[in-house]
C-alpha cells in the first residue's frame, strides 16, 4: 500500500482489511529529493516544494513506514 496517511490511518485500514499483529517496524523519513522517486510528484509541484518548504527542513518533510501484519485466518472476506 502506499499513499500519504498518518501511521494511526494506515493501520486501521489494514485492520479493515483484515490484518492483524500489525507492527510498524521501519520508520524512514523521506525528503524533497525522495519524493521525486514518485510519479505523483511533478517537476512543477517538486519545485514548489523547494521554494515553500523551508531548507533545512525539507530533508525530512515526511516518513515512509516498513509494516509487518498477518491476515487474520478467523476472518471471511
Amino acid at each position: 500500500m502506499a499513499g500519504a496517511l498518518t501511521e494511526r490511518d494506515f493501520v486501521t485500514k489494514l485492520e479493515r482489511a483484515g490484518f492483524i499483529d500489525i507492527q510498524i517496524v521501519e520508520r524512514t523519513p523521506i525528503g524533497v529529493d525522495d519524493c521525486a522517486l514518485y510519479p505523483l510528484f511533478t517537476t512543477d509541484v517538486l519545485d514548489l516544494m523547494r521554494a515553500l518548504i523551508p531548507p533545512e527542513r525539507q530533508e525530512a518533510i515526511g516518513t515512509a513506514v516498513v509494516v509487518r501484519a498477518r491476515l487474520d485466518p478467523d476472518d471471511a472476506r
